[in-house]
């Protein structure tokens, strides 16, 4: 068996992030909290938090069926769903490792049939609505941890191991991996372009086939 772990916001999607998708549509703006975040002075949860209180100052009752409309306009990246077809019919797993939003990441996995789902949530109260807090399932400086633990449950090797992913956070899943493909990175995301195996630049996920037909093959 083989698992391939993708990254979702700028791998599987289009837009970069579904965090600052939810901000567009707000019409509000994280950078202030994201410049803290960098600099070591708030953990993940409190990012979340921050982010989410920006969206509930400007529109009281904020249910899940709400942004989940919202996150029905993100577009899918071109050639994913026929990449995701291919590797299910080679019998290859598929898992979403995203500090991205699991709303979104649920609506992809569903659409595309893919078999693992790591991203973070959203809290919500009984009525549906938003509480406020987030939900922390993947760190976003330690992607590779939740890498590990879904290896250790499917007993996979890291030579049956393979990753794709945009940025500097997604380098931590490249040491858990015989595969490291960077797909699309900024040319300042120099750690995630120094670790990978190959650097794919394209506007279709189908890119990255020839690389993988290759890791299938070993």
């Amino acid at each position: 068996m083989k698992l391939i772990a993708f990254d979702m916001d700028g791998v599987l999607t289009e837009y970069f992030s579904s965090w600052v998708w939810v901000h567009e549509h707000f019409g509000t703006n994280n950078d202030a909290s994201l410049e803290a975040y960098i600099r070591g002075e708030i953990d993940d949860l409190e990012f979340m938090r921050r982010d989410i209180a920006l969206w509930m100052r400007e529109k009281e009752n904020i249910t899940r069926e709400h942004l989940e409309e919202i996150f029905k306009e993100v577009p899918i990246r071109e050639g994913t769903g026929e990449l995701i077809e291919w590797l299910r019919s080679q019998n290859v797993k598929t898992a979403i490792i995203s500090g991205g939003i699991d709303i979104l990441a649920h609506r992809i996995a569903e659409e595309l049939g893919i078999d693992h789902i790591f991203a973070n949530g959203l809290e919500f109260d009984e009525n549906g609505r938003l509480t406020g807090n987030g939900i922390l399932r993947v760190v976003l400086k330690d992607k590779s941890t939740i890498l590990k633990r879904l290896k250790n449950e499917l007993r996979i090797e890291k030579k049956d191991c393979a990753a794709v992913g945009d940025s500097d956070i997604d380098a931590t899943m490249f040491r858990e991996c015989a595969l490291g493909i960077a797909f699309n990175p900024k040319p300042e995301a120099k750690e995630v372009i120094e670790k990978a195996d190959y650097v794919v630049h394209s506007k279709s996920l189908l890119a990255i086939r020839p690389y993988l037909e290759e890791f299938l093959k070993g």
